[in-house]
């Protein structure tokens, strides 16, 4: 249930204040300044309870374990593992570690709820966090009734801060001499690519396989991975149709979000065994600049479009379990 976290949508691809606390204590001791115990180590579903009485009328963020990674800088996408329960009866009502893969939010922006905006940005990836959330800084006076969250209700979230990424992350990279496409790919590893189409290009009749353009120094990606990346997609004429740089306008239900990366691009099989687009990036290293081309879609007039995507491939995970597995 990411949608509860989620006040927008990431862009997908194929068919993709500081805290108010900072302190250190160790998971598992007596209840904290948060008045919560966690059980269970960073990456392991934690155990929560909390001190009789009522919680605090504030946000109360307590680090449980910092760990050694950057900073979180606000707007880029967190890569996280969470577990949120409501402070009255105990229920956890979503969690990412069932699903056996982190989830992502762009942070700090308003994409997620105003609790995680102001304690997260600024924590070190590899911390473990607790919050305590007023309904404030929460799901306001409306709640969350698909999740059992009251309007008045504060929340308990326990995250693992696992990467984050932004449009500026350079890849760790070395470029290909000569790669083997005729489109002529250019700029920095750290921003977005500028690509040249030769006049004349036709759609080929089936994609090819992808072509590095610059070669990625981390591990092979995994099929059945969910992979962490930026994109700018162009049509065969040259002209670009989409990005990730870009940023989306506001709407009635969310504010305006900038550009950032996506974590809506997935490495088949998919759960039921479904071929995809990015299929034929497994085996190649993360940190890669790629050239993939795009089967046929239709747009939203029904029109069949053809285009090919280059995409950064910032970091990669395990698919999310899908129900029932």
């Amino acid at each position: 249930m990411r949608k509860l976290l989620s006040l927008v949508a990431v862009v997908a691809l194929g068919a993709t204040l500081a805290a108010c606390g900072s302190e250190d204590s160790n998971s598992g001791g007596d209840f904290g300044k948060a008045g919560i115990k966690v059980t269970e180590d960073f990456g392991k579903k934690p155990t929560v309870t909390h001190r009789d009485g009522e919680p605090d009328k504030a946000l109360v963020t307590e680090v449980l374990k910092e760990g050694d990674g950057p900073e979180v800088k606000k707007g880029e996408l967190l890569t996280a593992n969470y577990l949120g329960q409501i402070w009255r009866d105990g229920k956890v009502f979503d969690n990412s570690y069932d699903r056996g893969a982190p989830s992502s939010f762009p942070i700090g922006v308003g994409g997620v709820i105003a609790g995680w905006d102001e304690a997260l940005v600024g924590k070190k990836i590899g911390s473990r966090v607790v919050m305590s959330i007023p309904s404030d800084k929460g799901y306001k006076e409306q709640g969350n009734e698909q999740a059992g969250i009251k309007g008045d209700d504060t929340l308990i979230f326990v995250v693992d801060l696992v990467g984050a990424a932004a449009n500026d992350t350079k890849l760790d990279a070395e470029p290909v001499a000569s790669a083997p496409t005729k489109f002529k790919v250019t700029g920095e590893l750290n921003a977005e690519p500028k690509v040249t189409v030769p006049a004349g290009t036709k759609a080929p009749a089936k994609p090819g396989k992808p072509v590095i353009i610059a070669l990625g120094k981390g591990k092979p990606i995994e099929k059945g991975s969910q992979l962490i990346g930026r994109y700018v997609v162009y049509d065969y004429a040259g002209k670009k149709q989409a990005s990730t740089w870009d940023g989306q306008p506001a709407s009635a239900s969310a504010p305006a979000q900038p550009g950032a990366p996506t974590d809506q691009l997935q490495v088949g099989p998919g759960p039921n065994g479904q071929a995809g687009a990015l299929d034929g990036l497994a085996g190649m290293p993360i940190g890669s600049r790629v050239l993939v081309e795009l089967p046929p879609a239709k747009d939203d007039k029904g029109k069949v479009t053809t285009a090919f995507a280059v995409i950064d491939v910032l970091n990669a995970f395990p698919a999310p379990k899908q129900q029932g597995q």
